[in-house]
């Protein structure tokens, strides 16, 4: 791309104009907003049907769609593609701009899968931050004789210059929000994003006249596992415990580890019986990580709102109450704190054998993984 002006002697209001847009872009506060803004601002200045923004993922390899507006916007975010392939696969790999008028007659044009086959013209723009491509920012315009002109691709260019710095800038701002918010070893909400989520789960619930269950999980004699074979061992059980609550839940629900060996789930829309049911799934699932050849055991507190609280830290201490009387009665079983008699109530949900050991201490344990590997 030249310096200077802008080829075909494009006037002084459109580097005005790109100045004006590059501010809006850089101010926006996330990643969701800094596209949105990008999609604003590029249409005012160079107008378009379609708008896809890609990604390179996977070391590299990989371009996924983040972001994308117009007529074909869900088929579009719902593909990722290699970058050895087509137009935009190629404008990323030598990292130059590739400006098509016809697309549906381009030997390198791909057909995104449940899309039309139509004229259109494509402006793709490599996404590039020190020399390196980070994505490609695509324009579309429908229609046989509808290409964009030198100029406008060189606006593009230009825009895409500050859009690929914000955007990278806003990815990394993104990253380091999910880090603070995460738990680093299980990738599950840590314990402080887990009350401000329980908070802003009650307070939707209470608007929306419909429950919510909260289960407290503690892994039952976690302690003697890691004391007799490291917390290095302790560390892969409770990834695969995480990895086991995430897929028993529902997609609307939240999975959070409160630390050490306990978990919380935080699940919209359920009353006492679909929390109950939930602890099930979630210790059934627990279950399924061999400790020894031996199913690993937990057990459950279970609160709801609003049957037995409208407040986030009081509904967690009921649910919390709950699971320590559980411990108390033996352990490996469902409890749920009922109001009309301010105690717990035990629910017996998996039966347990005699020949169950007390603890885990004294088992023959080759590898606390042994049935996953």
């Amino acid at each position: 791309m030249r310096e200077g002006t802008p080829s075909g002697g494009a006037s002084a209001a459109v580097l005005e104009a790109l100045l004006e847009a590059a501010a809006a872009v850089l101010a926006a506060d996330s990643l969701d907003d800094t596209l949105r803004r990008m999609t604003v601002q590029l249409g005012a200045l160079v107008p378009y049907d379609d708008l896809a923004v890609y990604e390179l993922v996977e070391g590299g390899r990989t371009l996924s769609p983040a972001f994308a507006v117009g007529r074909w916007a869900d088929e579009v975010m719902a593909e990722s593609f290699s970058h050895d392939v087509g137009i935009t696969g190629q404008a990323v790999r030598e990292q130059r701009t590739r400006n098509v008028p016809r697309v549906d007659l381009d030997p390198q044009g791909e057909i995104v899968a449940g899309t039309e086959h139509e004229p259109e013209a494509l402006v793709c723009v490599p996404l590039l931050v020190e020399r390196r491509a980070i994505g490609a920012l695509n324009l579309y315009r429908l229609g046989e004789h509808a290409e964009f002109s030198a100029t406008e691709a060189e606006v593009v260019e230009r825009f895409a210059m500050m859009a690929a710095l914000a955007f990278d800038s806003a990815r990394q701002r993104e990253v380091l929000r999910s880090q603070a918010m995460t738990d680093g070893l299980t990738g599950l909400l840590n314990q402080s994003s887990c009350h401000e989520r329980l908070e802003l789960e009650v307070t939707a619930a209470l608007a929306a006249g419909r429950p919510l269950g909260l289960v407290v999980i503690d892994l039952d004699h976690f302690k003697s596992i890691n004391d007799a074979h490291g917390h290095a061992k302790g560390d892969r059980i409770l990834r695969a415990v995480a990895e086991r609550l995430t897929s028993s839940v529902r997609a609307t629900d939240v999975a959070a580890r409160l630390g050490g060996e306990e978990f919380a789930l935080i699940l919209p829309g359920a009353g006492p019986a679909t929390a109950l049911e939930s602890a099930a799934r979630a210790r059934a699932a627990i279950a399924e990580v061999s400790v020894g050849g031996r199913a690993l055991t937990a057990t459950a507190g279970i609160a709801t709102c609003p049957e037995n609280s409208e407040d986030a830290g009081r509904l967690l201490e009921l649910a919390d109450s709950a699971l320590y009387s559980a411990k108390r009665a033996g352990r490996n079983r469902s409890q749920r704190h009922t109001r009309e008699r301010h105690t717990a109530r035990l629910h017996e949900l998996t039966p347990r054998s005699g020949s169950e050991p007390a603890s885990y201490e004294d088992l023959d344990l080759p590898d606390p993984l042994a049935a996953r590997e």
